[in-house]
């Protein structure tokens, strides 16, 4: 009898352990996916920052524009700022692309309007950038805006 219990005893032991282990391995795989997503939270909530810089800094553009090569302190602190906008992005590894004279990429561009083509312009190529794009490391940030050759 005494050898009954201690090979039961020896299963027993075994399956404890066995199942110890594998919770283990359980707690293990969950911190790992925690972490995991608690990093992509991260790097969407940094996407959305972003995105809404893009706007004011679009916004600051088109003032720049329409101001031309104008100069005063006010203008000229615009200028500034706009810089420092456009630098804390890159910093962060957001950048624009190139859209004028690419082939259009439904991927990176938005048609905003077609114009005829021409020799300077073959069809499908983006011709004008309303809006620029930008991108998060190798992602897409922001679509640019486009008018494209049809």
């Amino acid at each position: 009898m005494p050898e009954k219990t201690i090979e039961t005893l020896e299963h027993d032991l075994k399956t404890e352990h066995a199942l110890y282990l594998r919770a283990l391995a359980d707690f293990d795989n969950y911190r790992r996916r925690m972490d995991r997503e608690r990093g992509e939270l991260g790097q969407e909530a940094v996407r959305e920052f972003m995105a809404g810089l893009l706007d004011v800094i679009d916004d600051l553009e088109r003032f720049l524009e329409s101001v031309g090569e104008e100069a005063s302190q006010f203008i000229d602190g615009v200028r500034v700022v706009r810089q420092k906008l456009l630098a804390l992005l890159e910093r962060q590894g957001a950048h624009p692309f190139q859209s004028v004279g690419e082939p259009f990429d439904p991927k990176l561009h938005e048609v905003a309007a077609t114009v005829p083509s021409s020799d300077k312009a073959p069809l499908g190529t983006v011709v004008r950038e309303l809006r620029r794009g930008y991108k998060f490391r190798d992602d897409l940030l922001r679509p640019a805006r486009v008018v494209v050759a049809a």
